[in-house]
């Protein structure tokens, strides 16, 4: 299955990546750049083999973080 990184209209969209096995899964669409860069910070911090990015709605690449 193919993640659809652009997210829904005015929404980001967080992405999750698991590095060691490859998959990956819409962590969730947020209503704010801020509150989808939060989400991917709280959920990336002190994980290894975890990589979270963030998306607009024009499928546009904004940010990551996490580490393999």
């Amino acid at each position: 299955m193919t993640i659809e990184l652009k997210a829904p209209t005015g929404k980001f969209r967080v992405i999750g990546v698991d590095t060691f096995d490859g998959t990956d899964w819409i962590e969730k669409d947020c209503d704010t750049l801020n509150e989808a860069r939060q989400l991917m910070m709280d959920s990336t911090k002190g994980k290894d083999m975890l990589k979270m990015h963030v998306y607009d709605d024009g499928g546009n690449h904004l940010d990551s973080a996490g580490r393999f």
